[in-house]
């Protein structure tokens, strides 16, 4: 294929020449002055379509006049040019539009220069690069991605684009959500009456939610809503632009039209649901099978993790609507049950969500690596109980080594912790440290894994100090929180623990805060030395953020820590801490709100949400 020779620059030979034509007054004149102020649109949009018209006139110097004037409105222009690009049986008219296009800067003056940083050569980065640039905008403080990320929805020359960044603030929207009003205040202007099916979607997705939102709006106009939203849905399938592009390496590997179709079906259902259409919520829901028996695959981890979402998204019925071809699974797969079985418990059947647990349970009695998947996924969706039943059978398997044992068993006491089962979490730990996986041998295996024994012990120590505190016994409280500190002085929660101690003399004061500044450097110290590990950033946020310090710093550690390590729902509440304590509740709630998406089992993260929910009122 020969490349298009685009229209000559306005610098060149032809730009001198159209210069001394425009003095002598010798230009042609097929079109009008434009101006983008408020004035007569209709006026405007005709002298546009002159202009578009003239790129094919078959005087040289009439198109490279109509093409510099277009120049200088195309943001204007841009929906015209767009159809002109597209459509026109004029291929002098088509090229020139698509050249004009390519010409419209990605970013306005007005943009912040993070904003112009992520979008520096966007059209030259691979399709994950480009995914990552725009996932990134929408997460800019103060929402000032947003309006570029509209911008883009509108007005880029490729389809794909305008469909990925509508993608990614469709994945944003959930019903009731307090910060959606905020992230999107601004798109509607820029989208302005766009016709592409992208604009049109999120156009009426905004206009749907601010009405479903409204305790105050009628049904009818909700059902309205809600109509407008579907024929766009339609129209924005129809028109998927994305042919077998894939992105993700290896097993995480994913054609990007199948993620956009899965996006949008999840969105449309919800949305039903929140129009109370929950049958057409179920029906749209549906199509989440037919993703997975497309691909030829029985997935038992596609159907479970669409059966746990359903549970999570009011559209827990869909449990009922299974696919014969997959109903299988539930014989096979311990997780498939397990995830009926939360369909269940959210419908009200707890006696059947019981036993059904209890099958999945027995199902994977002789499959150790069905019961460590079972169990990380019933962890991750806040299914304590049996999360809990299924990692002890793990941790307590001959078949599994210490490298595999120790993990787990972190990350049980973790969850025990997380809700609040200080007694059972300090008791896991206690075991993993003197039990039968707490030998020298061992406890090397853990220095391999980045495990600190005498952290670990801090760790136990603080669940008990925990435990105490929940019994009432503040002396007991305190003195775990000293042996903790004994053990490992830079235990972080311990830390804050301690300062937060009620009636604690200017003495006892005066030590905890010495032992934080001790930890602070130490975490600089590694930071320094790994500046690419996550890690010690967000540890030292999070001490900051609970404690004192220097809170600009932490911000910015933070900040870094989840570019390092993107949308971690644990960091994302860090860096809500860091701006609670800035006495910044908007930006707290923005940041807790995902991750209380990213990690929708959490406890925690759900108990400070609506703390940072009371601040702002």
């Amino acid at each position: 294929m020969t490349a298009f020779q685009k229209p000559v620059n306005f610098y060149g030979v032809h730009g001198v020449l159209f210069h001394l034509l425009c003095c002598l007054g010798l230009l042609p004149i097929t079109a009008q002055a434009i101006t983008t102020s408020a004035g007569d649109d209709v006026t405007n949009q005709q002298k546009i379509a002159a202009l578009i018209t003239a790129l094919g006139d078959s005087d040289y110097a009439t198109r490279e006049s109509a093409t510099q004037q277009l120049r200088t409105v195309a943001d204007y222009a841009i929906d015209q040019l767009l159809d002109a690009a597209n459509q026109s049986h004029d291929l002098e008219v088509a090229l020139r539009s698509q050249w004009i296009l390519e010409t419209v800067s990605l970013t306005g003056p007005d943009d912040p220069p993070e904003v112009k940083v992520l979008l520096k050569n966007f059209s030259n980065r691979s399709l994950s690069q480009q995914i990552s640039a725009l996932s990134r905008l929408v997460r800019l403080e103060n929402n000032i991605g947003v309006k570029p990320l509209a911008r883009l929805i509108r007005t880029n020359r490729s389809e794909s684009i305008s469909y990925l960044a509508a993608l990614v603030l469709l994945q944003e929207w959930q019903p009731n959500d307090p910060c959606w009003p905020n992230l999107t205040a601004q798109v509607p202007n820029e989208l302005n009456a766009s016709q592409r099916p992208a604009a049109m979607l999120i156009r009426y997705l905004t206009s749907f939610s601010r009405l479903a939102d409204n305790p105050e709006t009628k049904l009818d106009q909700k059902k309205n809503a809600f109509t407008e939203f579907e024929i766009a849905v339609k129209k924005f399938l129809e028109h998927l632009p994305f042919d077998k592009q894939a992105f993700g390496i290896n097993t995480t590997r994913r054609e990007v039209g199948d993620l956009a179709r899965e996006i949008v079906v999840r969105c449309h259902a919800r949305v039903a649901i929140q129009a109370e259409f929950p049958d057409r919520g179920i029906d749209v829901a549906k199509k989440l099978f037919d993703f997975i028996t497309e691909s030829g695959k029985k997935n038992s981890l596609a159907t479970a993790d669409v059966l746990f979402w359903a549970s999570h998204s009011g559209l827990s019925s869909l449990c009922n609507s299974v696919p014969e071809s997959l109903q299988k699974t539930f014989e096979d797969e311990s997780l498939t049950l397990y995830a009926v079985a939360s369909c269940e418990q959210a419908n009200g059947n707890d006696v059947l969500a019981a036993e059904m647990a209890g099958r999945a349970f027995a199902l994977s009695s002789d499959k150790t690596d069905q019961q460590m998947l079972a169990a990380i996924r019933l962890d991750h969706w806040g299914l304590v109980d049996w999360a809990d039943r299924e990692y002890q059978r793990v941790i307590a398997s001959p078949k599994l080594s210490a490298q595999q044992i120790i993990p787990l068993s972190i990350q049980l006491a973790e969850l025990l912790n997380d809700f609040d089962r200080c007694k059972e979490a300090s008791a896991v730990l206690q075991q993993m440290l003197s039990g039968s996986h707490g030998t020298v041998k061992n406890i090397r295996v853990m220095d391999s894994l980045g495990y600190s024994k005498e952290a670990l012990t801090a760790r136990q120590k603080y669940f008990v100090s925990r435990s105490a505190q929940e019994n009432g016994n503040r002396d007991r409280e305190r003195r775990d929180l000293d042996e903790a500190l004994e053990d490992y002085p830079e235990e972080i929660d311990t830390l804050i623990a301690y300062y937060h101690f009620p009636g604690l003399s200017s003495v006892d004061r005066s030590r905890i805060m010495t032992l934080i500044e001790k930890a602070l450097r130490k975490l600089q110290q590694r930071i320094d030395q790994e500046p690419d590990a996550a890690n010690s950033y967000n540890e030292y946020a999070w001490l900051v953020a609970n404690t004192e310090g220097d809170l600009a710093r932490a911000t910015r550690y933070s900040k870094r820590s989840l570019e390092l390590d993107f949308d971690s729902a644990s960091f994302l509440d860090t860096l809500a801490h860091c701006y609670a304590a800035d006495k910044n509740p908007k930006e707290a709630i923005r940041c807790q709100v995902v991750a209380s998406r990213k990690d929708p089992g959490s406890n925690t993260i759900q108990k400070n949400l609506k703390k940072f929910l009371s601040m702002h009122k």
